[in-house]
């Protein structure tokens, strides 16, 4: 009887000495995967946006320029947020809140270049595509644009590029004279409005880094005020577990 009663304690004592590393490990591989899950969602939203309603006739166009599928951030960033804060229930109360932060931090800017990156790679496909070119060849070609206009290739040049110039033309001519083409659409407005044009360039500038200002805060607030809520679910479901 007595050998019954402490193998059965000896039991319950492995037990509860593997159930916080079974949490922890509960808790890396649910962020992990809700990252790659939410990077997936942004890239098919910016998928659809690029195939479908950029590329409608009329007001396509200007959808585009105003990124306007960027308001699905809300919704996006307010899953992510919550479910990271709930995720924290399987961590040990003594975390504090800056290691709770940690796959936040991560987390909001990988899955908000994550739609950039699409857009960058449906654009290179096009220049092939229009150009008859092959993907390292179109690749180059855009690469070495971006690095001339913004000092920065790949995802990253894109992102900042399109701040100034939020449709890109996918034709080899019209990418190599994007320049001139530039130049002279700021000249005729000089001409018209009697404007430096120095002062267009600062007006297109200020307003594009405007608009793509307003989506990253709006990423980073939504996912903040969303992850805060989880944390608070945390503390009441520990509350009534006690």
């Amino acid at each position: 009887m007595t050998t019954r009663i402490s193998s059965t304690q000896r039991s319950s004592v492995r037990t509860r000495a593997t159930t916080p590393s079974a949490k922890v490990v509960r808790y890396i591989v649910a962020t992990v995967l809700l990252i790659v899950g939410m990077v997936a969602v942004k890239g098919a939203i910016a998928w659809l946006a690029e195939t479908f309603v950029y590329n409608l006739p009329l007001f396509g166009g200007l959808l585009k320029s105003l990124e306007l599928m960027e308001v699905t951030n809300v919704i996006v960033f307010a899953i992510l947020g919550v479910s990271l804060g709930a995720f924290t229930l399987w961590l040990p109360r003594r975390c504090g809140l800056w290691v709770k932060l940690i796959p936040l931090v991560i987390a909001v800017p990988l899955v908000f270049m994550s739609g950039y990156a699409v857009r960058y790679h449906l654009w290179m496909q096009q220049v092939a595509v229009e150009s008859e070119l092959l993907p390292t060849q179109a690749q180059q070609v855009t690469n070495t644009l971006l690095k001339r206009a913004t000092g920065n290739e790949g995802v990253i040049g894109f992102f900042r590029y399109t701040v100034q110039l939020p449709i890109l033309p996918t034709d080899l001519r019209a990418l190599q004279n994007i320049d001139e083409d530039d130049k002279w659409f700021r000249s005729e407005l000089t001409r018209f409005s009697g404007l430096e044009p120095g002062l267009f360039t600062m007006i297109f500038k200020i307003t594009g880094w405007s608009i793509r200002l307003f989506y990253v805060l709006l990423a980073v607030i939504t996912a903040c005020l969303y992850f805060a809520k989880g944390l608070v679910w945390v503390d009441r479901t520990r509350q009534t577990q006690r």
